[in-house]
């Protein structure tokens, strides 16, 4: 479909650190220096808009993915902010959260609490800066590096994304060879990527694993403290403690299912701004050129999308909810007393159940294997080669129960984005038909993608539902 934009003016990628000017606070970016500045540097700025020089403390957290610091740290790179407390050295997996930060030494530093407002950091940070400045302190040798370390903690702790990341992980130096795994970036690395996000959204199980790994480190540290239990091994709780848990769970429901609420409205945007490009433009379902032009730019979007890690597999889990909501849409409203949609509606149910027995039957496989791990260890008579086999298993194993998992929680919250999409009572029923063809085409589109290397395309079982669901719109369109 050509464009009516005209062709646009392109330039080379410059990565940029964001800022916010000391006097008149609005947010600003500058392009990264070159070479990368050691952790402490202070850069010399000039506000785009007051044109007041200030200075922003570097810290390497804050440079755009893909780029790391090659040089060593320096400053408070070895001893870090004072104040520090002793848990920025432990290393492991350990996660904080934002109630309770892993470390609070920036806190400490700034002399704040953990749950300060944004306004009170900044006053704070003036406070400090104006006090231990060096040039208010010829006489003390320490003004500067304090002065550094003040700014470094203002700038991660003024900064919403890295106050985050700094919670759950402490400052950078601090981490062990190699940095902190944060289970949602792994998630968004290994499932599709940021070109995903608009089809599937965040994935949320991502965001229940470090939950579960928080939750772990609380447990381990509970069973240093005595713990009261009855005759049958119970654990003995107070009301009050009761209570507290019962309020921390009804919390952590409320959050995920706000959570999956914006997510889901988030998709529903999209997915109708896409819809929107072909019933906007098609004089009715049968109108050809709109259909082919369609269908290309809906190619075009999967051949992109497949080059993502798991992206065809993804492309296939989308496609299928696609193509198998506009199916039963399409045959509830054109077949007698809708009992093409009844039918419909039972497949789509066989299906969750077969995925979820699949993805259970995956755990229990992974679990089978750490048990042949532990076991052998146990029994001392494993060879290194044997234990990095069964390793490898587990990692496969793992990655697999990983990825149904996932794709359980991808397809219901897809299901319900269309269900909202073609369920619309704000959307004349011409308008839903449309977009019900629309969506069909797209499914059909995703789930017929196949891998470079694959040759057998109909041996996938998505692949087999589409060519199926080709011959049933194409007598659909002959009645």
């Amino acid at each position: 479909m050509s464009s009516a934009y005209p062709i646009a003016q392109s330039r080379p990628y410059i990565p940029h650190l964001r800022s916010q000017c000391g006097s008149c606070d609005i947010p600003l970016e500058f392009p990264v220096p070159s070479p990368i500045p050691s952790q402490g540097t202070l850069i010399r700025i000039r506000c785009c808009r007051c044109q007041t020089v200030y200075q922003h403390a570097f810290y390497p957290i804050q440079l755009p993915a893909g780029l790391s610091v090659t040089s060593s740290p320096t400053a408070g790179s070895s001893n870090g902010p004072s104040g520090q407390s002793s848990a920025t050295n432990k290393k492991g997996r350990k996660i904080g959260t934002q109630e309770k930060p892993l470390e609070t030494g920036y806190y400490d530093l700034l002399g704040v609490p953990v749950d300060a407002s944004t306004e009170d950091i900044k006053k704070s940070y003036r406070r400090l800066a104006i006090k231990h400045h060096p040039d208010k302190n010829p006489d003390d040798p320490n003004a500067e590096e304090r002065f550094k370390e003040i700014a470094i903690a203002y700038q991660t702790l003024s900064d919403p994304i890295l106050r985050k990341k700094y919670n759950e992980f402490g400052p950078k130096e601090s981490q062990p060879e190699g940095g902190f795994v944060d289970p949602e970036e792994v998630f968004s690395a290994i499932f599709g990527g940021e070109r995903f996000v608009p089809i599937i959204g965040h994935i949320s199980l991502a965001r229940d694993m470090k939950t579960a790994l928080q939750e772990a480190e609380e447990a381990e540290e509970a069973e240093g403290k005595e713990v009261k239990r009855d005759a049958k091994g119970k654990e003995i709780i107070s009301d009050e403690e009761k209570a507290r848990r019962e309020e921390k769970e009804r919390k952590a429901d409320a959050e995920k299912a706000a959570a999956r609420a914006e997510r889901v409205g988030k998709l529903v945007e999209n997915l109708e701004r896409k819809l929107a490009i072909f019933t906007e433009s098609a004089t009715g379902p049968d109108d050809n050129n709109v259909v082919n032009s369609w269908r290309q730019l809906c190619q075009m979007e999967a051949d992109e999308l497949k080059k993502e890690s798991y992206g065809v597999e993804l492309l296939h889990a989308v496609g299928f909810v696609y193509l198998s909501k506009a199916k039963y849409y399409l045959a509830s409203n054109q077949t007698l007393f809708g009992m093409g949609g009844w039918l419909h509606n039972v497949q789509g149910k066989y299906h969750v159940f077969s995925e979820t027995v699949s993805t259970l039957r995956s755990a229990i496989e992974l679990k089978s294997v750490f048990d042949q791990i532990q076991a052998a260890e146990k029994a001392g008579n494993m060879s290194p080669e044997e234990k990095k086999r069964l390793e490898e298993q587990a990692a496969e194993k793992g990655l697999q129960a990983l990825f149904k998992g996932t794709k359980l929680e991808i397809e219901s919250v897809l299901r319900e984005t269309c269900d909202r999409v073609l369920g619309d009572p704000s959307v004349p029923r011409t308008k839903a038909h449309s977009r019900a063809v629309a969506l069909q085409i797209y499914g059909e589109v995703f789930v017929s993608v196949k891998k470079d290397s694959d040759d057998h395309p109909n041996e996938n079982e998505y692949v087999r539902v589409e060519t199926k669901a080709s011959r049933e719109r194409g007598r659909h369109r002959a009645h």
